[in-house]
């Protein structure tokens, strides 16, 4: 496909592909958006072409694509835009010829729809099983803690269900723009992760003030990164070890922020360079537009600070 074609004047990347999992060729739109040129990546494998999660979801669906004939839809994320995809077979002749993967950047609305799914989906599943264990449970106090916690899960569907109402009514505003209290959402990690450090004969603190800075963003993707950080340690760290969590809020040069600093003293963590976040800790934190660092404590300790910028008042 070296002289011009339609796909040329498409606004949304485009990728071709031969049945050996090869680029074809990519659209002008597609070298824009992935920082590649169509001469060099002719020829090569997919995989060569993105990275990580992008890299993973691309080929998965060119995957199916090639063993089922028919075309699938799929959704990535790069460089901060969301995208809706389709990869679609290539007939001629009655045989497959190739394939060719069309992608769509998705609107605010549609990130919006989804995030809000994301927000739905998960405190219904968290009442289904509170619901399961409370009918397990013959002792008061710990009914009464299932169903406090079964509260919270039920606010938290309430907001999104409310805000889910203002979207299919065609206002705008919402939580991504109106910001979110981290606090009680790292108090319910806190109390979730502590119950499961106890089991594993592991000590663990979690120090939350009352009120934080208010976040932009997804406040589930807050939730997921605070639990997969304490679910690394909870993997790596041995019986009698310790584990901390505290929040705090920071100002650097008018700047608000907000501070996660997780530390653990495993075993496994001594020596220089022993420690290092993984890729779902990492991607988190980039996709709620924040950073990290690690650093080794002289007490052989692993502390790693993920700080996220607040929104102004």
């Amino acid at each position: 496909m070296n002289s011009p074609s339609l796909l040329s004047f498409l606004d949304a990347p485009v990728l071709v592909g031969d049945p050996d999992g090869r680029t074809a060729y990519v659209n002008p739109a597609f070298e824009a958006c992935f920082a590649v040129s169509a001469e060099e990546v002719k020829g090569q494998p997919l995989a060569v072409l993105f990275e990580g999660g992008v890299r993973e979801a691309v080929l998965s669906a060119v995957a199916e694509v090639c063993e089922q004939g028919a075309s699938t839809r799929f959704r990535l994320r790069h460089s901060g835009v969301g995208y809706a995809g389709m990869a679609s077979p290539i007939v001629a002749q009655d045989a497959r010829v190739g394939f060719v993967v069309l992608l769509f950047e998705n609107t605010a609305e549609h990130e919006r729809v989804h995030s809000l799914h994301r927000q739905l989906y998960q405190p219904v599943e968290e009442l289904s099983r509170l619901l399961d264990d409370v009918a397990e449970q013959k002792a008061p106090e710990k009914v009464e803690s299932l169903l406090e916690e079964g509260q919270r899960a039920l606010q938290r569907l309430r907001r999104a269900s409310e805000e889910f109402a203002t979207l299919l009514a065609g206002r705008r505003g919402g939580p991504d723009e109106e910001g979110f209290d981290p606090a009680p959402i790292a108090r319910e990690v806190v109390q979730r992760m502590g119950e499961e450090f106890s089991s594993a004969g592991i000590a663990f603190e979690g120090r939350v003030p009352g009120r934080l800075p208010q976040l932009g963003g997804d406040p589930t993707r807050l939730e997921a990164l605070l639990r997969q950080a304490l679910r690394t340690r909870l993997a790596v760290c041995v019986a009698g070890a310790e584990v901390s969590l505290a929040i705090g809020a920071l100002e650097r040069q008018g700047i608000p922020s907000v501070v996660f600093r997780v530390v653990h003293n495993s075993p496994d963590s001594s020596g220089e360079n022993a420690w290092s976040e993984p890729d779902s800790v990492v991607r988190l934190v980039h996709e709620l537009g924040g950073e990290f660092r690690v650093k080794q404590e002289a007490d052989g300790s692993v502390a790693t600070a993920i700080r996220l910028t607040a929104l102004s008042e």
